[in-house]
């Protein structure tokens, strides 16, 4: 059978994919409106709608250089508006948005009503003029509210500036002494003033004493000596570290900090250092807090406790799960507590200026910014102190916990600062431009980022509230929140393409990360969707022991969604989707859901998929490729295939030019997966047991295959870097 993606091509795609994933801002500033988890790039999305439709073709031509040409058909305007497009793990919406920006008619579901909200407020038209127009209004009042709430005196000029960041550290009641202990891996702020030199006496780090909390500058070199208090101390060294810490006051050391907080006892902040922009200065600098930043917040906590009860917040308890449970066994227990009381003050000034835009459209938009920055406003957020900046909460799609929270300044401060309100607006305009007028990007030979605007492609879709309405509007979108598994008001056979990324195994708890989310959104949208007091979990196809959720549920709701798609699906249509795992049993999951609702594998192609520094896979045993498989139902495929695990491995290997391509072990390995689920969804009696032969015996038939004189060019390194075989699990 014809592939339908060469090894060539295939390579452009991940090149591209790789460099979207690296800077989503620059290259699709349309996936920034909001936070998802681990969204497919645009680039594959495009590719793989544009293959499966029939107008790829040769997608990518060269240039003389060698690099991709701009008048590849890949960057040329596709009109796509006679196909029907189903995402049944919408997520974040990336097949919903490529597809629908060439022409196409959508339909997605997703039982999170953070998705459907999300990918609502992507595709939906909106006027930037009056968005800014609004925007405007909300700096007038609750912008001016809020930065009042971070102002403080510069302790050089003694002018008035904006704090940017306010630096705490976490402490607990010490078991055996009773006093304060204090928990930090470290007591460096900075690792110098400017980022890109070493420590030195011109480039000194700030600190902060361990033992009186006093800023100090230091060089390097030796020991640290508090300015102070004289205090003698090593800034790299900590109290804390793996959940076990020390106690400086008794010198008890090697406490665990859960045995400490199991009898009821709760972590405590103490707010030890201010970044601020001086308007007279002109510069970020540190100060400890003085008399009038403690007042203000003594202020502020009284407030809050004095209007608790009218107070907009998230009641709603965390609940028990595999991502939860490092915040629970901490002892929060409810999702306002990873707010301090000043950012709860701020939200609440802000919800009062969202509530009063009476266009409800225009009042959606700013209430998903307001979402998106909570991200970045809590008090888990860490900070990259050799980088002076501040990571967003999910940067390695779990719920962290630290234990020296940075508080961000909710409005902004001009352009300084990442995550602020100010800042997720432009993101949210960035993208609504972007809608208006998309690009896409590549790198020419020298590495140049070159840019190719669309011609006549918008991304906007005309939402609708019927299949009826969809079949008659022209780039319509019908959103669903719901199960797919149960899609009644969509008729049989109706849809030409489904393509869909699904939960990969127990790889992402997406209902515990969006509930983060979810609780804030159901006190301010309108919406049946969010009426019950968490997303639902119950059909989440998902692994998570928390939930009491296991490989045989997965595969039963997988199974059950694969179903209803086959249901849905015209008999020439195909089912694609994109998966990775380190875990053979997520492998054979997949193959047995889809032997379950009658589809096979006819063909698949590997791609780049995590940035190569990505944070959730470096340093770990994670593969940074997915594999993208091509299916159809078995009824309309004859095709007969050996499972001796050899001839797996020549089927695999007979037409790719591994030769003149850089293509590795792994690569090479997920071609072999692929043909390997492709022949266990074409002969169904095969078992599992089979699955785990065929799959530990590569290492072999690789060795074999060059022993024998095969000129397969084939690089051999450890695979054991990205995956677990079976008989390592």
């Amino acid at each position: 059978m014809h592939k339908l993606v060469s090894p060539q091509i295939n390579e452009i795609i991940s090149k591209l994919a790789q460099d979207e994933t690296g800077k989503r801002q620059y290259y699709r500033p349309v996936y920034s409106l909001h936070k998802w988890w681990a969204r497919r790039p645009g680039a594959l999305l495009r590719s793989i709608t544009l293959l499966a439709s029939g107008l790829g073709g040769d997608l990518f031509t060269l240039a003389p250089d060698g690099s991709v040409s701009s008048h590849s058909l890949y960057f040329q305007d596709h009109d796509l508006s006679d196909l029907v497009i189903f995402d049944p793990f919408m997520g974040g919406g990336t097949t919903l948005v490529e597809a629908s920006r060439m022409g196409a008619k959508v339909i997605g579901c997703d039982l999170n009503p953070v998705s459907y909200w999300i990918v609502r407020e992507t595709l939906k038209p909106i006027d930037c003029e009056q968005l800014n127009a609004y925007f405007d209004r909300l700096d007038k009042t609750a912008g001016s509210q809020i930065r009042d709430l971070y102002k403080t005196t510069c302790k050089y000029c003694g002018l008035e500036g904006d704090t940017l960041y306010a630096f705490w550290v976490r402490y607990v009641e010490c078991p055996h002494c009773g006093r304060k202990a204090y928990l930090f891996k470290r007591t460096l702020l900075n690792k110098g003033v400017r980022r890109n030199k070493p420590i030195s006496r011109g480039n000194p780090a700030t600190v902060f004493c361990p033992r009186c909390f006093a800023l100090n500058d230091w060089h390097g070199q030796e020991q640290c000596s508090c300015r102070s208090c004289g205090l003698r101390f090593d800034p790299q060294v900590g109290t804390y570290n793996q959940g076990r810490y020390s106690c400086q006051q008794c010198g008890r050391n090697d406490i665990s900090l859960i045995e400490t907080l199991r009898d009821g006892r709760t972590m405590h902040e103490r707010l030890v250092a201010l970044e601020y922009w001086c308007p007279r200065c002109r510069r970020r600098l540190y100060k400890e807090p003085d008399e009038a930043d403690l007042e203000k917040l003594e202020w502020i906590e009284r407030q809050v406790r004095e209007r608790w009860e009218c107070l907009v917040l998230p009641r709603e308890e965390i609940l028990e799960g595999a991502s939860s449970a490092r915040w629970r066994k901490h002892n929060y227990r409810y999702y306002y507590q990873v707010f301090n009381a000043r950012q709860i003050l701020a939200f609440n000034y802000l919800i009062a200026g969202i509530k009063s835009i009476p266009d409800p459209e225009y009042r959606n938009a700013f209430i998903t910014i307001f979402s998106n920055a909570l991200e970045y406003n809590n008090m888990m957020t860490p900070y990259n102190y050799p980088h002076r900046k501040l990571h967003h909460l999910f940067n390695y799609h779990a719920m962290p916990l630290t234990t020296t929270p940075v508080e961000n300044a909710v409005w902004g401060v001009g352009d300084e600062g990442a995550g602020t309100f100010v800042n997720c607006y432009k993101r949210y305009v960035r993208a609504k431009e972007y809608c208006r007028r998309p690009f896409d990007k590549y790198k020419d030979a020298r590495g140049v980022v070159r840019t190719v605007w669309a011609g006549k492609e918008t991304i906007g879709a005309k939402l609708v509230s019927s299949f009826a309405e969809l079949a008659t509007t022209p780039k319509g979108a019908l959103l669903l929140c719901g199960d797919s598994a149960h899609l009644p008001s969509i008729p049989d056979k109706s849809i030409d393409l489904v393509i869909t990324d699904p939960p990969y195994f127990d790889s992402i708890h997406y209902s515990e990360l969006s509930n983060f989310f979810y609780v804030w959104l159901r006190r301010l949208v309108d919406h049946p969707y969010f009426a019950p007091s968490h997303v639902p979990t119950e059909q989440e196809a998902i692994v998570n022991e928390g939930m009491n959720k296991g490989e045989q549920e997965y595969r039963h709701l997988l199974a059950a969604v694969f179903t209803e798609t086959a249901r849905l699906l015209k008999d020439e249509g195909r089912l694609i989707f994109t998966f990775h795992h380190t875990r053979w049993e997520a492998w054979w999951t997949i193959v047995q859901a889809l032997v379950d609702a009658g589809f096979q594998v006819t063909d698949y192609f590997p791609v780049m998929s995590e940035y190569k520094v990505s944070p959730h896979i470096r340093n770990k045993q994670s593969l940074d490729m997915d594999l993208v498989l091509i299916c159809q139902k078995s009824s309309a495929v004859a095709e007969q295939l050996s499972p001796e695990p050899y001839e797996i491995l020549r089927r695999t290997i007979r037409d790719l030019d591994v030769e003149k391509s850089e293509r590795g072990y792994i690569s090479l390995f997920l071609y072999f997966m692929g043909e390997t689920l492709k022949t266990a969804t074409a002969n169904t009696d095969l078992d599992r047991s089979w699955f785990i032969e065929t799959l530990s015996c590569f290492d072999e038939l690789i060795e074999d295959l060059e022993t024998t004189g095969s000129d397969a060019g084939i690089t051999q390194s450890t695979l054991f870097e990205q995956l677990v075989l079976p008989e390592l699990v």
